[in-house]
């Protein structure tokens, strides 16, 4: 079933695996550069918010969007989560149309452990973790009302 690999056939593959990697290292680098945006977005509203005591329709408005944020992200990691297992399972596929498997130590079409520990979870965890915890926090603002009492504008 299989024919002998040709010459333009390896070329071929080789383009196809050149390809593949790029996009990988893309959507590793996508990720980082969200990640770090993310931290860098959070910690300066998270210090506004700390500096902005009594400020009760700011404040709900800044947890909302670090909520809103948060969520986006998680949806965000989740896609790029999906789209670099595919690459890799096409990296994968590849490699072994190559005979090329002892080449690429971390990619094991066999689903052994590698020495290399796979955190495909860490980026929508620490997204999911933080959507929740600016959830929880927007939630109990609301609930505990501007300086102890109810806003006006929640009681219309």
């Amino acid at each position: 079933m299989n024919t002998p690999a040709t010459p333009s056939k390896n070329r071929a593959l080789l383009t196809v695996f050149q390809q593949h990697w790029e996009n990988a290292r893309h959507i590793k680098n996508e990720r980082l550069s969200f990640t770090n945006i993310y931290a860098i977005v959070s910690a300066g509203i998270l210090s506004l918010l700390h500096s902005i005591r009594g400020e009760f329709v700011l404040e709900i408005s800044l947890l909302d969007f670090l909520g809103c944020f948060s969520v986006i992200g998680l949806l965000t990691s989740l896609r790029l989560k999906a789209e670099l297992e595919n690459c890799l399972h096409s990296i994968e596929q590849t490699v072994a149309r190559l005979g090329m498997e002892q080449f690429i130590p971390v990619v094991d079409a066999r689903r052994a452990l590698t020495r290399y520990p796979k955190f495909c979870w860490l980026f929508p965890a620490f997204l999911a973790i933080a959507s929740a915890g600016f959830i929880g926090l927007l939630i109990h603002r609301v609930s505990s009302g501007a300086g102890g009492k109810q806003a006006n504008w929640l009681m219309s």
